[in-house]
């Protein structure tokens, strides 16, 4: 259906809307019930793009009353730790594409602070022109929260994994139990927090999963999940590279087997640490893969200058072997996977838990 057709259907359905209710109750009641503020401002940007209607959700958030916010700038919730990397996006994005979503601090009447997601979409009048701008937000302080949580228990868990390697010659269950939990709030973590902007408000917030500039979560935008039969049905990979990638799988694994058999030495994690940058070579010729070619690519070359491997945590290795090979497998050998990108979400996420403790 082209964008014509679906706003000659939208007009039509809102049509029979209004019909049975006038276009301006349904307005109000909208805003007035909505469970997320709601911001209604004009459009003069000299003026600061004055508030004009808050709903009470507004209200609540912000601590402000409908009259005190009335012929205010929405500048009045922004301070010293407000995201103005996001802030200065909104001019630029509204002229291009007449909306805008991001993440920031908000504060409020009071002083105190909290986190907060919005959207802003144009208004135009029957002329095209631009008159109002509407904002729909939402408080994440409980999100925040969750990002705190998840930080002080891996915290925990590291420093009793440290500890316990220190101390105890035995115990690898307990080790696989403490990889397992990590692993497992980081994946909470990451496929809850993905968006780009919304990582903005919790990378600090979270533990020591930042290795480049774009932290833990990769700055990864949300991919549109595909089953790994179409997946390749869609995508034709030549033999010879598909080849080249299934076995350099199998070669890694093989390795990782010998280090469970045999034990860890230098020779052994330089093999994996090979195998590892042919996966990530391999694979770099699917790009909708690049994410996962890259976290294997950086712990292959974080593991190749580990100066004593007898520091390397091999449970954590093992791990995230497990997840690269269990998603490549379920991808391009059995392609039974239902979305090909989540084995690649906990792949990155067993990846980054890895290089934490390189």
């Amino acid at each position: 259906m082209s964008v014509r057709e679906q706003e000659l259907e939208e007009h039509m359905f809102f049509g029979q809307l209004v019909a049975q209710c006038s276009a301006l109750e349904l307005l109000k009641q909208l805003l007035m019930h909505s469970h997320h503020a709601v911001v209604i401002t004009d459009a003069d940007e000299d003026r600061g793009h004055k508030i004009v209607y808050a709903n009470q959700v507004f209200c609540k958030n912000t601590g402000y009353s409908l009259a005190e916010l009335v012929g205010m700038s929405p500048r009045i919730l922004q301070g010293p730790e407000s995201n103005f990397q996001v802030i200065k996006r909104i001019k630029p994005e509204l002229a291009e594409k007449g909306f805008f979503y991001g993440a920031s601090i908000n504060y409020r009447k009071d002083g105190s602070i909290y986190p907060v997601e919005w959207n802003i979409s144009e208004i135009k009048d029957t002329d095209g022109k631009v008159t109002h701008y509407i904002s729909i937000q939402k408080d994440l302080t409980n999100m925040k929260h969750l990002a705190t949580q998840i930080r002080d228990s891996n915290k925990i868990f590291k420093q009793f994994y440290i500890k316990h390697r220190a101390s105890i010659e035995s115990g690898v269950q307990d080790e696989h139990e403490v990889v397992d939990a990590l692993i497992q709030n980081e994946k909470i973590y990451a496929s809850s927090l993905r968006d780009a902007d919304a990582s903005e408000l919790f990378e600090e917030a979270f533990f020591d999963f930042s290795p480049g500039t774009n932290g833990a979560l990769s700055g990864r935008k949300e991919k549109p999940p595909i089953s790994a039969e179409a997946f390749m049905s869609e995508q034709p990979i030549e033999a010879s590279d598909l080849s080249a990638l299934l076995e350099s799988i199998e070669e890694v694994d093989t390795e990782i087997g010998f280090l469970e058999s045999q034990g860890i030495s230098p020779q052994r994690i330089k093999n994996i640490a090979q195998r590892f940058q042919e996966v990530a070579n391999n694979l770099y010729f699917c790009i909708e893969f690049n994410d996962g070619a890259l976290i294997i690519d950086e712990v292959a070359k974080k593991l190749t200058i580990v100066e004593n491997t007898q520091d390397i945590p091999y449970p954590f290795l093992i791990a995230f072997n497990k997840e690269v090979f269990d998603w490549l497998s379920g991808v391009f050998v059995s392609q039974t996977a239902d979305n090909v990108f989540d084995g690649e979400t906990h792949s990155v996420a067993a990846g980054h838990q890895l290089l934490a403790f390189l």
